[in-house]
């Protein structure tokens, strides 16, 4: 459950991100928290833009429906475990480098 759902969440952000942001923000995760965020990638899918919360966490539980069972603060979840495991001052200097809604999205 929990795999599905981070890795839902790690894509719906990925997919806001260009090719050069989403390399600067695997280059602050941990290798294991890394290979999850690239796998399955795309690289040359749109990049779309961030939208209101509940949107996204829709997108989150779009991965594998049948076996998705995504919370309703899916993302706050997901970004309070990331924060435990990197550098958080990393993370928001380089969250502020990228579009608008990015900073938000990892928010707890």
């Amino acid at each position: 459950m929990a795999y599905t759902m981070a890795q839902g969440v790690f894509q719906v952000f990925r997919r806001r991100l260009s090719l050069q942001d989403a390399i600067k923000f695997t280059n602050i995760l941990p290798a294991g928290i890394r290979a999850l965020f690239v796998a399955e990638w795309n690289p040359e899918e749109e990049v779309r833009p961030f939208g209101d919360r509940e949107t996204m966490i829709d997108e989150v539980r779009q991965l594998r429906p049948d076996h998705n069972f995504s919370t309703d603060n899916s993302i706050s979840e997901v970004a309070a475990a990331l924060r435990k495991h990197v550098d958080e001052q990393l993370l928001d200097e380089t969250l502020a480098t990228f579009p608008r809604g990015a900073m938000e999205f990892w928010k707890v």
